[in-house]
């Protein structure tokens, strides 16, 4: 190396030593608000995907990074009861909206009716495009009480699978479907048995012309018949 160029060779090691400057890449601090709660984010990249926040920052790893082009479907989260690619939406454009990841699908511990679904119908192998698949499920059924196989193909059309296949997939939604329809029945059944075990209505009997009250009785006497 030449006298000269020792010094720039120094400068150029001590500068990728240090890093790249707060003003290249700025940092930012933001709040999330993830399955019902709200999770701090401080002095991070402002330019990192909602994905890698998630999973990185947040220890949620459920969303998986399959492709990071949006093109798989393993890093499906709703932001704002909208499903998206969370590989390609920058975090801090998701704060103060409401963010539900796969961890979120889960009531008291248990996993959801389409989590149990799958698992039952063999939708799940590997794991990895799972948590994908049941954000999609959840999103394709809160919009769709009772999708088609054809519907509810179109809304898993993003989400690959190299394992285990749809068929599965496809079970599962007409398990769910069919178990909620049935539950709905069994609550409407016992309202109509509540109400038909409800005491009659009482009417009132108010007091009639010359104190003759609404049975024909005299208000007063029990011989149920007015005096000449």
């Amino acid at each position: 190396v030449e006298p000269l160029a020792e010094p720039l060779l120094a400068e150029a090691a001590q500068a990728a030593d240090e890093g790249p400057s707060h003003s290249e890449h700025p940092l930012a601090s933001y709040v999330l608000h993830v399955n019902g709660a709200d999770r701090p984010v401080t002095d991070v990249w402002i330019g990192e995907s909602l994905l890698y926040v998630l999973r990185e920052r947040l220890g949620l790893a459920g969303a998986k990074d399959g492709c990071s082009q949006g093109e798989c479907g393993a890093c499906s989260v709703q932001v704002d009861g909208r499903l998206v690619a969370s590989c390609l939406v920058p975090a801090a454009t998701a704060a103060g909206s409401e963010v539900r990841t796969v961890e979120g699908l889960a009531t008291g511990g248990q996993p959801s009716d389409v989590q149990r679904a799958l698992a039952r119908c063999g939708a799940v192998q590997c794991g990895f495009c799972v948590p994908g698949l049941a954000m999609t499920v959840h999103d394709l059924l809160e919009g769709n009480h009772a999708p088609t196989d054809q519907e509810t193909r179109q809304a898993i059309s993003g989400n690959l699978c190299r394992c285990s296949g749809y068929r599965g997939v496809l079970d599962a939604v007409r398990e769910v479907v069919a178990g909620r329809e049935a539950a709905e029945d069994t609550e409407a059944e016992a309202d109509e048995g509540h109400d038909a075990h409800q005491d009659p209505a009482r009417i009132p009997h108010q007091t009639g012309p010359h104190g003759i009250t609404g049975n024909g009785s005299v208000n007063g006497s029990g011989s149920g018949r007015a005096s000449a």
